[in-house]
Parts: structure tokens; C-alpha cells; sequence
């Protein structure tokens, strides 16, 4: 009785997930405040520092906007707070040149500053962007992931709250770009705590099991094991600390970052009729060669862009949102096939087995894990974090040439056309390539 009591309540559970995720991540108005030549700089603390969101936020760029000339630099400091970021503002952010500054901080700022003071402070640092001739873009800080929800906000929490509805009333009154991860976020890691805690442990009881397998309480642990064994879907940690999630965690941050920020969705859509071997509708990419050669479907696509990026470490995540998913839609519809399952193959990898009846809907191609075109968003993650290890030298660099240290500057004038370079190595990367795709009826097993 108690097993069945904890598979329905977990069953609800993933309900409440996806229930949260659809309620907080909806678009903002006005367009993603990405323009061809960018130089973007983000600006925040410990947890810009720790390079997962925001080389998240930054590989969607590449992937979704090829043809723009940009690149991003970040400029996280851990412990910083915005007076901290003005004591280094010369030679960490405006030695960039930049023309877009993001600013997502507050975590550290909530234990030393009034709303009103850290409002003010916001002020000092947004005047300054703007005379180094950069256009702003605020972002709300991330929620503490200790299980505290907006129906019973711990102190902490309650703070950024605040920090986040400020900044969402500065934004509206100066025309500033604005993204709440705050709301996004905090009742989602909230109602998904308790699969944490649970997946966080699940090792350590398969360990103390394996060490005290007559220990008091084992028989009930088994169960609680085995439960857990059988489900479909596995239970995921945002990862990380309360305050510093991991890949998980951090992937669900720049979903609501970039759809806080309007990113688009959509990388293209096509439409192909199997019964008479032609291309329909086909939107930001092209349709060539469609034939049908007994049940095998073939044909070539050359899409405008490319999938959302994600990371391998941060793919369980994906089982209890479609945050990612809703930014990331790479459509094939296919009617007319006979057979009721098709393996898809992309230039001779298969990529999935998918029924007919999906296919005649619309299946997204946006997540899919393996194949050419995967592998083509993984280079791009890979590339994003080369390049931010030279960024990292450069600001060390910055650092004393912009104090007056001469002897630096041959260094610094060196890594400058290094981070060139890699930005560069990142666009060749993220260029779409032609792809020739099969859809032949699977095999059952």
C-alpha cells in the first residue's frame, strides 16, 4: 500500500512539472536583442563564472543565427555584486568594446543590500553601459534551489523576488530588454526537490545495501529501489549546489533566459506527401531529390540553422520539461507511408524509429541525440568553451595593461586576435550543412 501511495505521488509530481514549466516560460514581447556585429558581454557572479548557462545561451546563438557576424565574452567574478562589477567595469567589460551588456546578478547582492539600494545601484551600473555605448540587457537572478517555492518563499528567495519584480518595472519604464528566470524557475526546481533529494541519494542506498545487505530497514529499501528501477522516467537533479546548479539545472536557465529574451523557437519546418514523392511546405530550409523507391523514402534538406545545442551532461533534464524542446523545433511531416514504423536515417546514421502516425503530425528533430547533425551542435558547445579559456587569459591580461603595465600589451594585442580566431572557428562550425535523409520501414524486434 505504501509503494502504490509513493508511485502516484511521484506520478503527480511530474505532472506539477511540466504544469510549471508551461505557466512561467512564456515569450516576452519585442524582438531578441541580438544584431549583426554584437560584441556581448555578460556581466555576473559565481554563477556566470562557472560557464554552463550562459556557453548554453551563447552556442543557441551560433546555431539558430549562422549568418550574424557577433560574439559573446564572458565576465562572470564569483562573490561579485554590482559595486564590485563597477570597481572592474574599465578593464573587464568596456575593454571589450562591447555593443550589448547583459547584467544577471543579485545573489550575492540580497545579503547586503535593500531592494531600493540594489535598484540604485542597477542605475549606476546601466549609466555606465550606455557610456561605453552599450546596449543593455537585464536578466533576473536565479532562484535558490533549496525546495522554497513562491507559495512559501524562504528569506533569500523572498529577496531575489523582489530584486527580479524591480527589475522587470526598470525594464518596462526604460525600454530595457528583460528576462525573469526567477519566475521561470522557482516553483519548477521547487516541485521537482523531492526527485532530487531522491536521485541525489540513490546511489548512496544502492551502496549501504550493497555493504549491509541484512541491515535493519533493508527489506524496505530494496523495495523502495526496485520502484524506482521499473520507472520509465529516471528522477534528475538540477545538479550542483542550492545556489550554483550543474548541467541540468543551468540548461533550464538559459531555456528561460532565451525565451525571456524572445528567442525563436522554430529552425524549420517541412512537409513531405510519401504516396506521391513530393515536397510540400518548406519553411526556413529546402527540399530536394524526394524519391520513393519501393517503401524507402529519401531525400535532401538544407536547413537555414540548427538545433538547440545541448550538452550530453545536461540531457536528463529534458525527460521532465520541454522548455528546451519549445526552443528547439526542427519539423519533419511526412504523409502517406504504409508501414507503421520508419527507421530515419541522416546521411546513413539512424537517428531514431518513429511511427507512422508521428511522422504524419510532425516529428521534432530538435533533441535528437546522435547523428551529423547532433554531432555538428556538440562542436559548436566544444569551440564556445575553448574559446571563453582564451577570454579567460585576455582578462587576466586586461587586467594589468589597463593598470599601466606595459610589458603586457604585446600579450594582450596576442590574445585579442586569439579570441578572433576562436570566434571565428565557432561561426565555420555552426554553418548548416546539407543532409541526405532515409525513412525505411523498421524491422520489428
Amino acid at each position: 500500500m505504501r509503494m502504490a501511495k509513493i508511485r502516484r505521488w511521484f506520478g503527480l509530481t511530474a505532472v506539477g512539472l511540466l504544469a510549471c514549466m508551461g505557466a512561467n516560460f512564456a515569450n516576452a514581447q519585442g524582438e531578441f536583442p541580438l544584431k549583426d556585429g554584437d560584441t556581448w558581454v555578460m556581466v555576473g557572479d559565481s554563477i556566470t563564472a562557472q560557464h554552463l548557462h550562459s556557453n548554453y545561451f551563447e552556442a543557441f546563438c551560433y546555431a539558430r543565427f549562422p549568418n550574424l557576424n557577433f560574439c559573446f565574452r564572458n565576465s562572470g567574478v564569483g562573490g561579485d555584486t554590482i559595486p564590485k562589477v563597477l570597481a572592474r567595469f574599465n578593464y573587464d567589460v568596456a575593454a571589450w568594446n562591447p555593443t550589448v551588456v547583459s547584467v544577471e546578478l543579485g545573489m550575492n547582492d540580497k545579503g547586503g543590500f535593500a531592494t531600493e539600494k540594489f535598484m540604485e545601484n542597477m542605475g549606476t551600473l546601466l549609466a555606465r553601459i550606455r557610456e561605453a555605448k552599450a546596449r543593455p540587457v537585464l536578466l533576473s537572478p536565479s532562484p535558490v534551489n533549496n525546495g522554497s517555492s513562491t507559495a512559501k518563499l524562504d528569506s533569500g528567495n523572498a529577496k531575489l523576488q523582489e530584486f527580479s519584480a524591480a527589475l522587470k518595472t526598470l525594464s518596462e519604464k526604460e525600454n530595457i530588454p528583460y528576462a525573469n528566470q526567477f519566475g521561470a524557475l522557482v516553483d519548477f526546481w521547487a516541485a521537482n526537490k523531492p526527485n532530487e533529494i531522491i536521485s541525489n541519494n540513490l546511489g548512496t542506498m544502492k551502496g549501504m545495501l550493497a555493504a549491509q545487505p541484512n541491515m535493519d530497514g533493508a527489506d524496505h529499501l530494496k523495495a523502495f529501489l526496485e520502484v524506482w528501477a521499473k520507472k520509465d522516467k529516471q528522477p534528475v537533479s538540477m545538479m550542483g549546489d542550492p545556489v550554483h546548479p550543474g548541467y541540468t539545472g543551468q540548461l533550464t536557465m538559459a531555456a528561460a533566459l532565451l525565451s525571456g529574451l524572445n528567442a525563436p523557437g522554430l529552425v524549420s519546418r517541412a512537409t513531405i506527401d510519401a504516396a506521391a514523392g513530393t515536397a510540400g511546405e518548406a519553411v526556413q530550409c529546402k527540399i530536394e531529390n524526394v524519391k520513393m523507391d519501393g517503401e524507402k523514402l529519401s531525400f535532401d534538406r538544407l536547413d537555414n540553422s540548427l538545433p538547440f545545442p545541448v550538452p550530453n551532461d545536461a540531457r536528463p533534464v529534458l525527460a521532465i520539461t520541454d522548455c528546451v524542446e519549445k526552443l528547439s523545433q526542427y519539423i519533419l511531416t511526412v504523409s502517406g507511408l504504409k508501414a507503421d514504423k520508419y527507421d530515419v536515417s541522416i546521411d546513413g546514421v539512424i537517428v531514431g524509429t518513429v511511427p507512422a502516425a508521428d511522422l504524419a503530425k510532425g516529428w521534432n528533430m530538435g533533441l535528437l541525440e546522435k547523428g551529423p547533425i547532433a554531432d555538428q551542435c556538440r562542436s559548436i558547445l566544444q569551440l564556445v568553451g575553448s574559446k571563453e579559456g582564451v577570454v579567460g587569459q585576455w582578462r587576466n591580461v586586461s587586467k594589468a595593461v589597463q593598470g599601466g603595465d606595459a610589458s603586457q600589451k604585446e600579450q594582450f594585442e596576442k590574445l585579442t586576435q586569439q579570441t578572433k580566431d576562436a570566434d571565428a572557428k565557432i561561426r565555420a562550425a555552426a554553418q548548416p550543412k546539407p543532409h541526405h535523409f532515409e525513412l525505411v520501414p523498421a524491422i520489428a524486434k
